[in-house]
């Protein structure tokens, strides 16, 4: 009887160890609430705009709150700088493209790994004229809606409130002729 009672207390123990090794195992989720996410990359543009502008560095900046894990609600600012590849004259014109807007984004967490989809409605300005020429804008023009959707991954770093993340996203300016652009970006996402 007392060898019983020997092993049920070595299983347990066991037991007790396993599950306590087992959860320091697994990562820590990742922090909910406030956060802001900062990041860049290429922007070009599809169709006629494509012909007449070049690709160049786009900027974006997002904040917001974590309603749920899985739901996000923020704000973006967002910048990029081209050439504009008109027929001549002018020559060697560049152009500064300006989003601002409101967002939502639908995630989930595979452990560190997360993946996600976006969308985004706001408005963009552009900052020069010079696309006038091949009437991507009407005379005087230098404002559209914005619409855009994308998707990412992101992964999780040891420090739950940091994430590093790579997000593509696909956007129409109907106001600009329609002018579609896609922008790619490598980001750094802090929750606090």
């Amino acid at each position: 009887m007392r060898r019983y009672g020997v092993r049920m207390n070595l299983a347990l123990a066991a037991a007790l160890v396993t599950a306590s090794a087992s959860a320091a195992a697994e990562p820590r989720p990742a922090s909910v609430g406030f956060f802001s996410e900062a990041g860049g990359g290429p922007a070009f543009f599809l169709s006629d705009a494509g012909s007449y502008s070049a690709m160049g560095p786009a900027i974006d900046i997002r904040a917001g709150y974590d309603v749920f894990p899985w739901l996000s609600l923020g704000a973006h600012l967002g910048a990029s700088i081209h050439e504009a590849t008109v027929p001549p004259p002018p020559v060697g014109e560049y152009y500064q493209l300006y989003h601002a807007g409101a967002d939502v984004r639908l995630g989930y967490l595979f452990g560190r790994i997360g993946a996600f989809v976006d969308g985004r409605v706001g408005g963009s300005m552009i900052s020069s004229n010079v696309l006038e020429k091949v009437a991507i804008l009407e005379p005087g023009q230098r404002f559209s809606l914005s619409f855009a959707a994308g998707a990412g991954v992101e992964y999780q770093l040891e420090n739950r409130h940091y994430a590093f993340g790579l997000g593509g996203q696909w956007m129409m300016m109907p106001d600009f002729d329609g002018t579609q652009g896609v922008t790619t970006r490598l980001y750094l996402r802090y929750t606090y």
